[in-house]
């Protein structure tokens, strides 16, 4: 798919949250009416086009597919009874995010994938998720830090997931 815009198309904002139709383009930038009804200009550079047959964006209404659900055998005496056993597991990985993100700024990446984290953190909550793995990977572990740092202002329980499996590269949160 190209990123080429035009006129009419539906986009994504990289810049801020959601993303609208495209009413003018002139230069570099571009007139958007927001899916909240209002008219916004963008920079062509913080906009993408919309791939309604592929759209690999994590943030919509429902569950995404590449979240595995997996079983846990109930514990009678556990404190989560009220709890869905649940566990979710998401890979934030920008490509996983976004299908075009070679002209993204590591800033504009990594903010990307905040996001994506705590949406679906919010959205665990509201279903009552027991536990919910966030595969972030390893690098340089900048994207590890401010994960951990969003986890600490929402005062959650977390910690690094199982070595064995995830070789360092995700966290399990813990919710109560």
């Amino acid at each position: 798919m190209d990123n080429k815009i035009k006129v009419g198309d539906m986009v994504y904002f990289l810049d801020a949250k959601g993303g609208g139709k495209v009413l003018s383009i002139n230069k570099k930038e571009a007139l958007v009416l927001t899916e909240e009804g209002f008219e916004e200009t963008h920079s062509l550079a913080t906009i993408f086009k919309r791939n309604n047959q592929n759209n690999k964006r994590l943030i919509n209404a429902f569950v995404p597919n590449n979240i595995k659900k997996q079983s846990v055998q109930s514990n009678d005496k556990s404190i989560f009874k009220n709890k869905s056993q649940l566990v979710w597991e998401i890979d934030v990985h920008i490509e996983n995010i976004v299908e075009h993100f070679y002209h993204l700024s590591n800033y504009e990446i990594i903010n990307l994938q905040l996001e994506v984290c705590e949406e679906m953190i919010l959205k665990a909550q509201r279903m009552k998720i027991r536990k919910l793995i966030i595969i972030h990977g390893k690098g340089q572990g900048v994207l590890r830090n401010e994960i951990h740092q969003m986890l600490y202002s929402f005062n959650l329980d977390f910690k690094d997931a199982d070595y064995m499996r995830y070789s360092g590269g995700a966290t399990d949160i813990f919710f109560r």
